[in-house]
């Protein structure tokens, strides 16, 4: 296990860090404190987030504010940030907000933030702009650029203090898991880690919830979302942000650090999601049974799908069943392994237990049976979007202190615009040594294939290329390999990508616009680890209507 110290070393080493003197000074006594990684194991029961009450027929109202939870008995009553419903319960992470396909709700969402940031600013990253500002995006929607909460379709500077931002999401995709985080430019690193974010979860006729259901998976208590990060404190218990990427030493899930979860030995429902800023998690339930995967980032799969092992990036979901049946009376650590062969992350402290399940006896008594077995098939579909009008290249690049996508920061002129209903392949040509989760607004996409190529070969085209105002270069012709295995996190429908360092990976959607709409709408796409999100690795682009 990395020391504090030596995760900062190392850190420093690394493209791309963020600090400023400021942040300097931060991490320094970062180092110098006295680490919480001793924390009881295991002690804390799992929350599981409330249910958001609506203030009218499909309109919710959401407060951000300030204030102190017990995420572990040790660290005592520290200060986060969340969303407000207005009913009593905890704010971190947020009440779950549950939607039905094909009913639009309106979300509003007030800033109450204090003055100064619980973490401070680095104001090298915002402009110089120090004040405290809101934007939260509903990560996964298919919904209008004024509505999806991106920093470039919202008038600068964001919401501030006492304004309010209204969303109107038609919720007209398949049943999934979303989540809503905060997206201000500059901060989006700083307001997630502080607890901004939450679950929004879409329903259908299938997937009711309840149990027992049409499609025959566990539902009611025996579904449980799960949001998985890493948090260090310092030694007050309050929160510790340390540059540059924001690791944790200690897993917060669900807002409780190192939580157990009492289960009954049958099978449960458990949508997972990635919720860090920068963490890479490949999960197992050590000596436990698989996971059989029914859903991702954008809904159902059309049949089950068992996997030892999940591996999830920042943002990802995963929809899972997990049978406990033959394992009464286990101990069961869900655990977190290195990561597969070609995903390069920034070094880490070690954080390899997650939480625990304790399967209860055999003679507990089961409240309910639930499905007697794993359904063969599902209601959803695999992408399949036919051949695309056009391919687009973009590259991964890290320059003069920067993340860039096509060499360009986030406010440099918009060079993406794709006509309304047009199939695209986009092709992300890493020319970094690590690993990009890349988010796309707006469309939920396919995973068609990666590929090998030679980095130095394409820079040196690359560079030619733009030395003669041209375009970025097909990166075919420097292919070293054919398609490489497909990881176990591409299946289905997506809307975040690895982009593995050395790979060139494509994507392909159909750029659909809500038929509410009119006129061009505005969305990103960028790169979910947070500290490189804001750091430039955002770039806007334009569906034509």
């Amino acid at each position: 296990m990395l020391t504090r110290r030596q995760f900062l070393q190392r850190g420093a080493l690394g493209a791309g860090v963020l600090a400023t003197p400021s942040s300097l000074l931060r991490a320094a006594a970062a180092a110098a404190a006295p680490p919480f990684a001793e924390v009881p194991r295991f002690t804390v029961r799992l929350p599981i987030p409330a249910k958001a009450t609506a203030v009218a027929l499909n309109t919710y109202h959401l407060t951000q504010r300030q204030t102190q939870q017990t995420l572990h008995p040790k660290l005592g009553r520290t200060t986060v940030w969340g969303y407000d419903d207005g009913t009593l319960g905890p704010l971190y992470p947020s009440p779950t907000i549950e939607v039905q396909k094909g009913t639009p709700v309106t979300v509003s969402y007030t800033n109450r933030l204090p003055a100064a940031h619980l973490l401070g600013i680095d104001t090298s990253l915002t402009g110089g702009d120090a004040r405290v500002r809101a934007l939260t995006h509903l990560h996964g929607d298919f919904v209008s650029g004024l509505s999806d909460g991106n920093p470039y379709a919202t008038p600068s500077p964001e919401y501030l203090q006492g304004q309010t931002q209204t969303s109107y999401y038609p919720n007209a995709q398949p049943a999934t898991t979303l989540w809503f985080h905060d997206h201000a430019h500059g901060l989006t690193r700083l307001n997630v880690y502080a607890g901004l974010a939450g679950f929004y979860l879409i329903r259908d006729s299938d997937d009711t919830g309840a149990e027992p259901n049409p499609i025959g998976i566990p539902g009611g208590e025996y579904e449980i979302p799960i949001v998985i990060q890493d948090r260090s404190f310092d030694e007050n218990g309050q929160l510790l942000y340390l540059p540059p990427f924001g690791f944790g030493d200690l897993a917060v899930v669900n807002g409780a650090a190192f939580p157990f979860l009492n289960v009954e030995p049958r099978k449960y429902r458990f949508r997972f999601l990635n919720g860090a800023n920068h963490r890479f998690f490949h999960l197992e339930l050590a000596n436990g049974p698989p996971f059989h995967q029914i859903g991702s980032d954008g809904g159902m799969l059309d049949a089950p799908v068992a996997r030892d092992r999940l591996l999830m990036g920042p943002a990802d979901r995963a929809d899972v069943i997990v049978d406990f049946a033959g394992f009464a009376g286990k101990k069961l650590v869900l655990r977190n392994v290195d990561l597969p062969a070609g995903v390069v992350s920034a070094p880490a402290v070690n954080l390899p237990e997650i939480m625990l399940f304790r399967v209860l006896g055999a003679g507990t008594t089961v409240n309910s049976p639930g499905p007697a077995t794993i359904p063969t098939s599902l209601p959803g579909s695999l992408p399949n979007f036919g051949q695309p009008q056009r391919e687009r290249y973009l590259t991964l690049e890290f320059a003069a202190g920067r993340f860039l996508i096509d060499g360009l920061r986030f406010h440099d002129p918009v060079n993406i615009q794709v006509p309304e209903g047009d199939v695209e392949d986009w092709l992300l040509i890493n020319l970094t040594g690590g690993t990009h989760p890349i988010h796309v607004h707006l469309v939920e996409f396919q995973i068609v294939s990666r590929r090998p190529f030679d980095v130095a070969a394409y820079r040196a085209a690359l560079n030619a290329a733009r030395a003669n105002n041209e375009p970025n270069p097909d990166p075919a012709p420097y292919y070293t390999g054919g398609p490489l295995p497909l990881q176990t996190n591409d299946i289905g429908f997506k809307d975040n990508a690895f982009a593995n360092p050395g790979v060139v990976t494509r994507i392909r959607a159909r750029y659909d616009l809500p038929p509410e709409v009119t006129g061009t709408q505005k969305y990103v796409l960028h790169c979910h680890l947070l500290e490189h999100e804001d750091n430039d690795m955002m770039r806007p682009f334009e569906v034509l209507r």
